[in-house]
């Protein structure tokens, strides 16, 4: 059993590492995408392939971080309550970013990724810039819902702090 400093610690990094990174997720969508959608195709696939670089070494570990207090919290939890399932529930909806991206926006982020790597003739082979443009509001859209996801597991592990501590 985990002291109470112990699971308060636990609650307030999972709780706020889980809102943050979700936060994060969802702002890239609803900042970044608009811009790449403003500039030249084949300028705002290089900058994209950079976004995919950088971020895919920073929201997995932070998901991963925000999932293993929820476990951990889980794990401390009584037997067969209703707060060992909500916890569970946490930390599933905070790591379940990483199974998102790779069966639901994988397709889409490596199909940027081919056309970027090609320039103006991948541009051309792929359908064009519209096609391009299509594929980036889409990225943003299922960027913002992975964002959701995160925040939705995040949100139930609050719900699961705030009534443990009744």
């Amino acid at each position: 059993m985990a002291s109470p400093l112990q699971t308060l610690s636990l609650q307030i990094f999972g709780v706020s590492t889980g809102f943050v990174t979700a936060g994060a997720i969802i702002a890239l969508s609803y900042s970044t995408v608009p811009i790449f959608l403003s500039h030249p195709n084949e300028i705002s696939l290089r900058h994209l392939r950079d976004l995919f670089s950088s971020g895919s070494h920073i929201f997995p570990q932070l998901a991963t971080a925000a999932s293993t207090a929820f476990a951990t919290l889980a794990y401390t939890a009584p037997p067969a309550s209703s707060l060992r399932t909500q916890y569970i529930i946490a930390a599933a909806g905070t790591i379940g970013i990483a199974p998102f991206t790779i069966f639901v926006m994988k397709p889409t982020n490596m199909t940027l990724k081919e056309i970027g790597e090609q320039g103006d003739e991948g541009i051309k082979k792929s359908g064009g810039e519209q096609r391009v443009q299509e594929l980036l509001r889409r990225f943003g859209r299922l960027n913002a819902l992975r964002g959701g996801l995160l925040a939705l597991g995040a949100g139930v592990g609050l719900y699961a702090a705030l009534s443990q501590a009744n």
